[in-house]
């Protein structure tokens, strides 16, 4: 048998190949690791933070404007802390990732533990476990000692505790998750294989599109089950006012996630042996390798980039460009906010149905917006110019999608708020139960002739059925009142659906001319910074004001108010005014929408102006629609 010598760097070789393969920490462990972080964070942020909203309000008594807040808070957290997180953050970018996660994951905890801590637990139940109605002779027997007692700060301490722990959790979800898309990115670049790195991002991508409609999956189903998990008392079902969902489920699920990924991540080194790897293939490849001096202070970057931001803040194409971007942040943070409890308010569906509704045509109308988008440039071969000018024309569009708001179904009759008091139904209550009805801080509708009463006292009603959930003798006859507010026998919510998908696909249409028409209108020495610059003037300007201007045009459109039990305290909306709901709506998207449309045609018609000069000369980027006669 002959025998083979094996050479002492070939045994060496061979050695450091099978301690690759048993490896733990390895590239391919960093990129499941990043994608799981990827998956929290848009799951948590852009799934369950937003279609919870309107359920977080009911259960601590929050107004609209106030809860518009609480998304901001993440949007300006992360972009006040995104710039230190990537210089710190580059000296150790797995333990960075780790950390921002860990912190995340802390925000998340810190939202569910808003409802074990300050969680509304006024559903009086009675006799038997059944949800107790505020019928006009129980009424009556409540002494004077219960009213006293209900009379207390307890209500305004306990949504003032709640909101604060909500902001904190809100701002600490935006810290933890500004290294995700920024050091997290960079390491990948730095450890996978350059050929194959385009595949891995697309993968990411993908994951961080999938991840929302996960959120509104799992967020409509716990917003099915009671908020303690147990049996809801009987009587009170998801279509009841009172229902108050399970929604802290997602936000402990997500934080528990953060954290698996998060102490994994501590684990990694600052450095894997395939970087060198990594950077000798990009030289070979003639790709532009990134080197950071680790010793160079942050005060030191930050004079080398003022130079660099007046460049940018004096290119007019630029600044034009990211005024029109603020204005599409600002409406795509407030719709994402809001729209589900439009939906809940217009056409008289649960919380849980709007959040399926709201998944079901934001993801597939972005998702293909962007996909179709991305088809539009590399067809056509788009340069930033030519971005700019579709991204303007569509624009238009848009602006025409936005009327989809004006489809909404009639207000409900409001006995006494936007419909005359029924006088029989009067009477009897003056009769019976005048001193007994319960006042603004209940809210138990019931629906008679059409009209609805704001609790079955308010309709003179003495008796109930829970097995059927009707009230008889109301309104000082025989009449029946049934639970809930009336019918308005409105149709309209396909329409709107289709309308809202066709807006959704215009508006995320563009997302792909973005990065395009930022690169080529700067030099090639300024494109770092503008890519930073309009990533926090858009969170800043559009996405932070977004949700908090809305919310107050929604409040505005309140016609009942549930106030607490002295009256002081004005909580959540219970009833909206549904045309001034969406003209508020439709005004807010239309100018929004004009104006940024405007910004995009005139930084167009500038760059056309200054004729196409180029990245190397210096000012608005590579042009080539300007056409260069052939030479005889």
């Amino acid at each position: 048998m002959a025998l083979t010598r094996i050479s002492e760097s070939e045994s060496v070789g061979a050695v450091t190949d099978i301690r690759k393969k048993r490896r733990i920490f390895t590239p391919l462990f960093y990129f499941f690791l990043w994608c799981g972080c990827i998956f929290c964070q848009s799951m948590l942020v852009s799934g369950f933070l937003n279609i919870v909203l309107t359920t977080i309000q009911v259960e601590f008594q929050i107004s609209s404007a106030k809860a518009g807040l609480i998304p901001s808070n993440y949007d300006i957290a992360a972009a006040v802390t995104v710039l230190f997180v990537a210089h710190f953050g580059s000296l150790n970018k797995p333990r960075t990732l780790g950390l921002g996660v860990l912190t995340m994951g802390a925000g998340s905890l810190i939202f569910a533990l808003t409802h074990f801590i300050f969680g509304r637990d006024d559903i009086v139940v009675g006799a038997g476990g059944s949800f107790k109605t505020h019928l006009c002779e129980t009424a009556l027997n409540l002494n004077a000692s219960e009213s006293d007692a209900d009379c207390s700060d307890s209500e305004t301490m306990g949504s003032s505790g709640a909101y604060i722990l909500l902001t904190l959790g809100s701002v600490l979800i935006g810290i933890g998750a500004s290294p995700v898309y920024t050091v997290g990115t960079t390491f990948c670049d730095e450890i996978l294989p350059p050929q194959k790195v385009s595949v891995y991002f697309g993968v990411s991508y993908a994951i961080s599109a999938i991840a929302p409609a996960v959120g509104f999956i799992l967020g409509g189903m716990f917003l099915l089950v009671y908020k303690s998990l147990g049996e809801p008392p009987q009587g009170l079902t998801v279509e009841n006012t009172n229902w108050v969902g399970a929604w802290w489920l997602g936000f402990l699920i997500s934080a528990l996630l953060a954290f698996v990924f998060g102490l994994l991540l501590l684990l990694f080194p600052s450095q894997l042996p395939e970087s060198e790897e990594v950077k000798q293939k990009k030289i070979e490849l003639n790709i532009q390798v990134e080197t950071i001096e680790e010793n160079k202070k942050f005060v030191d970057l930050l004079k080398e980039m003022l130079p660099l931001l007046k460049g940018i803040m004096l290119n007019p194409v630029f600044v034009l460009y990211i005024l029109g971007g603020i204005t599409d942040s600002l409406l795509i943070s407030a719709f994402s906010a809001w729209l589900p409890k439009m939906i809940e308010s217009q056409f008289g569906v649960t919380s849980s149905l709007a959040a399926y509704l709201f998944g079901g045509v934001t993801v597939p109308g972005a998702a293909g917006g962007i996909f179709i988008g991305g088809l539009i440039v590399k067809w056509r071969k788009l340069d930033g110019l030519q971005c700019l000018k579709w991204q303007a024309y569509i624009g238009l569009i848009c602006i025409v999608s936005q009327f989809t708001f004006l489809i909404h179904c009639p207000s409900i009759q409001l006995d006494g708020f936007n419909s005359n008091f029924n006088q029989d139904c009067l009477d009897a209550v003056n009769n019976k139960c005048q001193t007994s009805c319960p006042g603004g801080d209940v809210y138990e509708p019931v629906c008679l002739e059409g009209i609805t009463y704001t609790s079955p006292c308010a309709a003179a009603c003495t008796e109930y059925n829970s097995s059927s959930t009707d009230f008889y003798n109301c309104c000082g006859g025989e009449a029946i009142a049934t639970s809930g507010t009336c019918d308005t026998n409105c149709n309209l919510l396909i329409p709107f659906v289709i309308g809202l998908m066709i807006m959704m696909f215009f508006t995320f249409l563009t997302n792909v001319f973005s990065l395009t028409v930022i690169l080529r209108c700067v030099k090639d020495s300024e494109r770092v910074v503008a890519i930073s610059v309009q990533s926090v003037m858009c969170r800043v300007f559009g996405a932070f004001p977004g949700p908090i201007i809305l919310g107050a045009f929604i409040d505005k459109a309140c016609i009942l108010w549930n106030t607490s039990s002295c009256g002081d305290h004005k909580g959540a909306c219970q009833e909206y005014n549904n045309s001034e709901l969406m003209t508020a709506a439709v005004s807010m998207a239309m100018i929004a929408k004009i104006i940024g449309t405007i910004f995009y045609f005139l930084g167009w018609r500038i760059w056309i102006g200054r004729g196409g000069v180029s990245t190397d000369d210096g000012k608005y980027g590579i042009v080539s629609t300007v056409d260069i006669p052939a030479e005889d």
